[in-house]
């Protein structure tokens, strides 16, 4: 985003308290719509988590045997939970943030009151989350780094603002690890059901 683009916004927004209120309304609002994107997308992963995990599970017991049973009982319990767990994280954090939309609101103003950097950095990553919206929520979520820089050590000051930029942040990488168990699962699956077909 150019300089010129941030002065245009700049004097639109007036940077008073109208505008600083505004800005952090606009931020607020990015933040819940990525959430509520978010949060459909996890809900479905999650569904084709514990159906093809746990069935990959038991398909693994239902053809292996003997000690290589055991080493896949095991395994597989760990690798099913770690899958389920990631995307139940990423959902209840996702949740905390529809809870604390006006604590998010009130450190978003506190955060950008007369810091130009600041207020910059919440204006470039609402337009650019606004132009990426036909993008995937993970390609989005990591609009919301540059946001997260600003905030740094004081994630103590900003609790709820530290709270959302990390459940919009660590989304990414929770939905991948779930994805990428799940594949592993499907793929032992067919190959379960294939020994289990001979």
């Amino acid at each position: 985003m150019s300089n010129d683009h941030f002065d245009a916004s700049s004097d639109r927004q007036g940077f008073g308290r109208d505008g600083l209120d505004q800005l952090a309304q606009r931020a607020v609002d990015t933040v819940l719509r990525l959430v509520r994107r978010a949060s459909a997308l996890a809900t479905g992963v999650l569904f084709l988590t514990i159906v093809i995990s746990v069935g990959g599970f038991f398909l693994g017991i239902a053809a292996l045997d003997g000690g290589i049973e055991t080493v896949w009982t095991v395994l597989g319990a760990v690798f099913a939970f770690i899958a389920i767990a990631s995307v139940t994280t990423a959902l209840s954090r996702l949740r905390s943030v529809r809870k604390n939309t006006d604590a998010l609101l009130i450190e978003i103003r506190s955060l950008i009151a007369g810091n130009t950097q600041t207020q910059r950095t919440v204006i470039e990553t609402i337009e650019s989350t606004n132009a990426s919206q036909g993008d995937s929520v993970v390609a989005v979520s990591r609009q919301f780094f540059s946001l997260q820089n600003e905030v740094g050590d004081r994630s103590g000051q900003f609790k709820s603002l530290g709270l959302a930029l990390t459940a919009v942040t660590s989304f990414a990488g929770l939905i991948a690890l779930a994805t990428l168990i799940t594949l592993v699962f499907a793929g032992l699956s067919v190959l379960f059901l294939i020994a289990l077909a001979l």
